[in-house]
């Protein structure tokens, strides 16, 4: 492993001082590698790459060392130009461009970006351009940089880096070379930590980075930054008990407590371990965190899968004692009912554990009584579905034959004449407003599925006025204006903005404003297509529709 200069050592974190510098040094991932070194040695890369998959898990840093490997190759003596290949380790080079698409995801950057691709490199053979989170940029980005991603010049290589590839367009991906990277394994972390200790310095007990490993839920950086976290609070002599109470970990005798009494179905026990660690000033989501560890743990132990546990000698003797007694749909109820609590609210509240505790100790008495209800209920369907005699029915009202009945048809109501929808100004009205208004029905779709708050919205609103690069949305109420433009932090009007641009074609803003001549125009036009032609015949007929 390459570690940072001495000079920065002080002020790098563990994550990016020990950030991988080739790809031997790479953490997992042994198909992405592999792949993208034998383009490398062969001069034959894409030129277009996606990589996706969970954060921590060497997207950008496998970008950076494709990007050295392609620009600093071994000379005729098997030589390389350190000082050229340390610029891309430190950021520092000029043929590495690094965008971040979560701040620079609009169309003018990617016109930037298109202008800029035709330039030669400043000093090696590529110029790589890492675009990060990609599936930021907006619809109207994407399409701007469709055309450059799939015939780009010799010169230039794209790596578009994502958590969430599903966002990315079609379009897109059907350009790109894709690499779908996985989370770490338990070992390959622990074996990182278990090297990164040695080269700090800091001795390690036995069982600490197995328990940071699993903190860190296949995120190798995020398992680098709860180490550097630790080394920072309890120095450079780590114990398993210190770490524990680094993390917050609260894996002690009431957790066990309450496990016992989720298979034993001991309410008062189980009360009593959530009052304890309640009182005790732990948090309720790692306390029962914890809790769900054990019985998932009991579970693979039940079932024959103890191997794949990574934990000490110690703590798999207690678990395999607590398997023994317990059965496998006890266990699996315990799961279900305790990992679906919801902490959204106050992480140190006791009461939505104490009720899913409850609620799982009473589901047995529940089913009993079930089972004597539905017996009971059984037994009184028989004794009044038993036949009877029928007995003849005497009345003075004389029996009408069968061809007089008459059905009265309804009366047809007059509906009420529908008003055709005018806009206020049909005169002297923009081409590309007349565009835009054509394809109202369209624009208001496309926002409902960004934002349906939005969208609801649109249905008393109406295309105003178009200049230049802004477009005026008229509505019948004020209030109306002020929720579009205010509501969540501007991201209503951000979802029409959106929309209206990707039709448009081009980047336009949007402005909500108060059209009060819109009262007197008739209901604002809604889609008429929607939902088929029965739909349509219902309309004809005089029915309105109902939004959702």
């Amino acid at each position: 492993m390459v570690n940072a200069d001495s000079s920065n050592t002080n002020q790098t974190v563990l994550y990016r001082k020990w950030r991988p510098r080739h790809f031997d040094d790479v953490v997992g991932q042994e198909a992405v590698v592999t792949t993208l070194r034998h383009a490398v040695e062969m001069n034959k890369p894409a030129h277009a790459y996606l990589f996706s998959g969970p954060r921590g898990t060497g997207k950008t840093s496998i970008g950076r060392i494709m990007a050295k490997a392609l620009n600093c190759p071994p000379d005729q003596e098997g030589n390389i130009d350190q000082s050229f290949a340390s610029s891309f380790d430190n950021g520092t080079a000029l043929d590495l461009i690094e965008l971040d698409a979560a701040s620079n995801r609009g169309i003018d950057e990617i016109r930037s970006l298109r202008e800029n691709v035709n330039y030669a490199p400043a000093q090696g053979i590529y110029k790589i351009y890492l675009i990060d989170e990609a599936h930021m940029l907006t619809d109207a980005a994407f399409n701007a940089l469709l055309k450059t991603l799939e015939e780009p010049p010799a010169h230039v290589i794209f790596i578009l880096a994502t958590t969430e590839s599903h966002r990315i367009p079609n379009t897109i991906l059907s350009r790109c070379q894709r690499f779908d990277f996985h989370k770490h394994t338990h070992v390959d972390i622990v074996k990182r930590l278990e090297k990164i200790a040695h080269g700090e310095d800091v001795e390690i007990e036995l069982g600490v980075c197995d328990l940071i490993a699993r903190q860190a839920t296949g995120s190798l950086r995020d398992a680098e930054n709860l180490l550097d976290q630790l080394v920072a609070y309890h120095g450079k002599n780590l114990t398993v008990d210190s770490v524990r109470t680094g993390l917050g970990l609260a894996l002690d005798d009431r957790t066990h407590l309450l496990a016992n009494a989720v298979i034993t179905k001991d309410i008062a026990m189980g009360l009593s371990a959530i009052s304890r660690a309640r009182d005790d000033g732990v948090s309720m989501r790692i306390f029962t965190r914890e809790v769900v560890s054990i019985l998932r743990n009991a579970l693979f132990i039940k079932t024959g899968s103890k191997e794949q546990l990574q934990m000490s000698d110690s703590e798999l003797e207690i678990l395999e004692k607590f398997a023994q007694n317990s059965a496998i749909s006890s266990i699996v109820k315990g799961l279900s009912i305790l990992g679906g609590i919801d902490f959204r609210g106050d992480a140190y509240d006791s009461v939505p554990v104490e009720i899913a505790f409850a609620s799982l100790c009473m589901t047995i008495d529940e089913k009993n009584n079930a089972v004597d209800n539905s017996q009971e209920l059984q037994k009184t369907e028989m004794r009044e579905t038993k036949p009877l005699k029928a007995k003849p029915v005497q009345t003075s009202e004389p029996v009408v034959p069968k061809e007089d009945l008459v059905v009265k048809q309804p009366t047809d109501k007059k509906q009420p004449p529908q008003i055709e929808f005018v806009a206020p100004d049909v005169e002297d009205i923009p081409r590309e407003l007349e565009v835009l208004r054509s394809e109202w029905d369209q624009i208001r779709l496309m926002v409902k599925k960004l934002n349906f708050k939005a969208g609801a919205l649109l249905n008393t609103g109406y295309l105003k006025t178009l200049t230049d690069d802004e477009v005026e949305i008229g509505f019948r109420f004020p209030n109306h204006v002020e929720q579009l433009t205010h509501n969540d932090n501007g991201a209503l009007i951000e979802a029409v903005g959106q929309a209206i641009s990707s039709i448009a074609g081009r980047d336009i803003t949007v402005k909500a404003v108060l059209w009060e001549e819109l009262n007197k125009s008739g209901p604002t036009p809604i889609q008429k297509t929607q939902g088929g032609h029965l739909v349509n015949e219902a309309i004809d007929l005089g029915a309105v529709r109902v939004e959702d």
